[in-house]
C-alpha cells in the first residue's frame, strides 16, 4: 500500500482588477525579443522629412507616418496582411505595443486610420523604405550585388470574376489598352481608326471564340449544376468593376483568375531581395524583365555595388532582351524559349558568318528585314545563279529559283546564349536561380501575406509588395547582427576563457542578453 503525502493545497487563482498600477510596458518586454531588438537598431525618422509634404501644418494631428510603417511592417513579419487584422494583432500583444511607442492605455490607431494613411503617402515613400531596409543589408555584408537572380509570380487580386463589365473602347486610349492587354506596339504610321479596328477585331475573334466554348461547355455540361458553366474572359473584352487595374491571367490547368504580376530581383548571396514592383498580369514576363533590371541596377548602384550577371526563366526569353543586357555588359543566362529552333531541314546556322548552310556548302546570308505586328524578321536568301547549278535545286528553291529562310534578327544572341548555357559554368551558374528567387516567392506567399493582394489598384499593390519584401530583408537583417554581434562576444579574450574553464556566467539566454547590450 502506497501513501501519497500532499504538502500543498490546491490553489484557485481570482482576477481582481486593481485602481492603481505600477506598471512599466519596458520591463515586461524580454531583451531578447524580436521586436525589442528591432527598435534598438531600427531607425526610421527619416521618414517625417519624407512625408512633411503629405500633411497640413494646421488641422488635428494624424497617425505619426513612423509608426504606421512600423505597424505596416510588423503586420507582414507576422503574417497579418489586412488593416483589421493588423489592429488586433497590435490590442493584444506586449511587444508590438513598445515597437510603436504605445503604453498599455494607449489606443491602437484603427483600421480606417492606417487605410486612408496608405491611401494618403505616395508610393515613392514606401520605395524609399525598402531601399533604407535594402542599405542596411547591403552595410552588414549581406548583398554582393554581382548575380541577380529575376522571376515573377501572379498575386490574387481583390477583385472576382463575377463582377466584370464589358469594354468600351471609347473610354480607353487605344495605344495604353494596346500595351496592357495585346503587350505590343502597333507600327507608327497606324491611325487610331486602324488601331481601334485592329482591337475590335481582336475582340470579335474572342467574342467567337467564347461562343465556341460556351456551346461546348453547354453541351458537355447540360445537366450539371456547376455555377457559370462555360464561362470566358477576356482582357480585351471584359475589366473588373472593383479593381480596373486587374488583370485576367491563365495558369495551365487551372481557371481564369484576376491578378496582379509581381517582378522580383533577388541577390544570390544570401537571398535579399533587391527589387520588387506590380505589373500588369495580362503583360509578358519577357515585356518586364528589362525595367526589372535596370530597376535592380539602379538600387545596387545607391549602394555602390555594381551587377554583371542576370538569371531568370524561359518566360523573359526574347532576342531583343538578349541584345540589350548584351549592349549592358550584362552576362545574361536565360534558357531559350521553345519557339525558337536553330537549324533548319538541311540547313545548319554559321554564327560567325552569320548565314544558314545548305546541303551543298553554300551560304544564305541576310537579304531584308521585315516586321509585322509587334514582331521583327530577317529573311535569309541565297543567290539564284548558285542555285541555277545545284543538283538537288528542284526539292529545295521557290518557283523564282532562290531559296529563303525567315529568321529572328536576334539569331547571333540565341546562338550565343544557347552555347553559353551548355558550358558547365553556364549550367552551374543557373542553378543558382532555382535556390534564390523561387524559395523568396514561396516564402512571400506563405508567410509575409504576400498570397493575396488586400488593396485595390496598381499603385496599392505595389505599396503592398514593398513592404512585404521590406520586412522578409528586415528578419534577414536582425539574425545577421546577432550573428555578427554574437562572433565579436566568442571572440572576447574573458568569454574563451568563461568557455574553457565551464563557468556557467555565460549561458545561451545570457549570451543573447549580451547581443542586445552590445547592439
Amino acid at each position: 500500500m502506497h501513501i501519497l503525502y500532499l504538502n500543498s493545497m490546491q490553489g484557485k487563482k481570482k482576477f481582481k482588477p486593481r485602481l492603481f498600477q505600477n506598471f512599466r510596458l519596458d520591463e515586461f518586454v524580454p531583451d531578447t525579443n524580436f521586436y525589442k531588438i528591432l527598435k534598438d537598431n531600427l531607425d526610421l525618422n527619416f521618414i517625417y522629412n519624407s512625408t512633411k509634404s503629405v500633411y497640413s501644418h494646421t488641422g488635428r494631428p494624424g497617425l505619426d507616418p513612423v509608426v504606421f510603417f512600423k505597424m505596416i511592417l510588423a503586420g507582414y513579419l507576422e503574417n497579418c496582411p489586412t488593416d483589421r487584422g493588423l489592429e488586433r494583432l497590435f490590442q493584444m500583444r506586449l511587444d508590438l505595443r513598445y515597437f510603436i511607442d504605445h503604453d498599455i492605455d494607449e489606443t491602437i490607431p484603427d483600421h480606417s486610420t492606417i487605410c486612408k494613411t496608405r491611401k494618403r503617402i505616395p508610393e515613392h515613400i514606401f520605395a524609399e523604405v525598402f531601399e533604407h531596409i535594402l542599405s542596411l543589408c547591403v552595410q552588414q555584408g549581406m548583398v554582393d550585388g554581382t548575380t541577380q537572380s529575376i522571376d515573377s509570380a501572379y498575386i490574387d487580386a481583390n477583385a472576382s470574376l463575377d463582377n466584370m463589365d464589358k469594354i468600351n473602347l471609347e473610354d480607353r486610349d487605344p495605344d495604353i489598352f494596346l500595351r496592357e492587354v495585346f503587350d505590343q506596339d502597333l507600327p507608327d504610321n497606324y491611325s487610331i481608326k486602324d488601331k481601334v479596328d485592329r482591337v475590335r477585331k481582336v475582340q470579335k475573334d474572342l467574342l467567337v471564340h467564347k461562343r465556341y466554348r460556351e456551346k461546348k461547355y453547354k453541351e458537355q455540361d447540360r445537366d450539371s449544376k456547376r455555377k457559370n458553366k462555360g464561362r470566358v474572359f477576356s482582357n480585351a473584352t471584359h475589366v473588373s468593376k472593383s479593381d480596373p487595374d486587374a488583370r485576367i491571367a491563365v495558369k495551365p490547368g487551372k481557371p481564369r483568375m484576376l491578378c496582379y504580376t509581381s517582378t522580383m530581383s533577388v541577390d544570390t548571396l544570401q537571398s535579399v531581395i533587391t527589387n520588387i514592383a506590380a505589373e500588369y498580369a495580362s503583360q509578358k514576363d519577357s515585356k518586364l524583365l528589362m525595367r526589372n533590371v535596370l530597376r535592380t541596377e539602379n538600387a545596387l548602384a545607391a549602394n555602390g555595388l555594381e551587377m554583371s550577371q542576370v538569371l531568370a526563366d524561359t518566360g523573359f526569353s526574347s532576342g531583343e532582351n538578349y541584345q540589350l543586357l548584351e549592349e549592358m555588359g550584362l552576362r545574361a543566362f536565360i534558357p531559350l524559349h521553345g519557339t525558337y529552333v536553330s537549324d533548319r531541314e538541311g540547313f545548319k546556322y554559321d554564327g560567325r558568318r552569320n548565314a544558314f548552310i545548305c546541303p551543298q556548302g553554300l551560304a544564305l546570308k541576310p537579304s531584308y528585314n521585315k516586321s509585322g505586328e509587334g514582331r521583327k524578321t530577317t529573311v535569309y536568301r541565297s543567290k539564284k545563279k548558285e542555285c541555277d547549278s545545284c543538283p538537288i535545286r528542284e526539292d529545295c528553291v521557290s518557283s523564282r529559283g532562290i531559296k529563303e529562310i525567315s529568321s529572328t534578327p536576334y539569331k547571333r544572341e540565341y546562338e550565343r546564349m544557347r552555347k553559353r548555357l551548355k558550358t558547365r559554368a553556364g549550367k552551374n551558374t543557373y542553378q543558382l536561380r532555382m535556390h534564390t528567387v523561387e524559395p523568396v516567392f514561396g516564402s512571400l506567399q506563405q508567410y509575409y501575406g504576400l498570397r493575396r493582394i488586400y488593396v485595390r489598384g496598381k499603385n496599392s499593390a505595389s505599396k503592398v509588395m514593398l513592404m512585404a519584401a521590406s520586412a522578409f530583408n528586415l528578419k534577414k537583417w536582425i539574425k545577421q547582427i546577432g550573428k555578427d554581434a554574437l562572433e565579436v562576444i566568442f571572440a572576447t579574450p574573458s568569454v574563451i576563457k568563461c568557455l574553457m574553464f565551464g563557468n556557467s556566467k555565460f549561458s545561451n539566454s545570457s549570451l543573447v542578453s549580451l547581443h542586445s547590450e552590445y547592439q
